[in-house]
């Protein structure tokens, strides 16, 4: 079930609920062996209810707020390496119709790893982006990611990168 509805001039808000089973579904479990860590692919059976949540307003000509948010719930298993909760947000800033800056925030929740209900940390992200439009088929971009430098652990004994950028420029034929 889905609905999108608009609150206002420039205001949306976009939900949904969906509830389901998959059979077989393949998530990796976390398995330690004495000489090295591995991960083992575990076949299941699930039962999924997800809401997922996205609002966008357009405060004026320059500036506009994006929430985006995702729940996930599992039934007669423990789903490993998925986070339940997830949320970003952004407030993409228009310079002029040419230069756009898009800060994000964005949330993963704690994820459990292995048989034993051991869990990794939630996340917290702050990310930020740059954007050139030279002309309609002519751009450049800098993107900032995990501003915050923070090395957490996104699998069991697989740390994040910390602070990282990527530029690039595209060309529209």
């Amino acid at each position: 079930m889905a609905m999108r509805n608009v609150l206002g001039r420039n205001e949306v808000f976009e939900g949904s609920v969906a509830y389901g089973s998959a059979d077989n579904f393949a998530h990796f479990v976390w398995f330690d062996t004495l000489s090295y860590n591995r991960f083992l692919v575990d076949y299941i059976d699930i039962k999924q209810l997800h809401i997922n949540a996205n609002y966008d307003r357009k405060i004026n000509n320059i500036m506009s707020v994006n929430v985006k948010d995702d729940f996930y719930k599992w039934w007669d298993t423990l789903v490993h390496h998925k986070p339940n909760f997830t949320c970003e947000l952004s407030a993409p800033i228009n310079l002029r119709n040419k230069i756009k800056v898009k800060p994000t925030l964005s949330y993963t929740g704690k994820r459990f790893y292995d048989v034993s209900n051991n869990e990794l940390s939630a996340q917290f992200h702050a990310n930020l982006g740059l954007y050139y439009n030279y002309t309609q088929n002519i751009g450049a971009y800098l993107q900032l990611n995990n501003l915050t430098n923070s090395k957490q652990e996104l699998w069991k004994d697989y740390r994040e990168v910390g602070f990282n950028g990527l530029f690039g420029l595209h060309y529209s034929f």
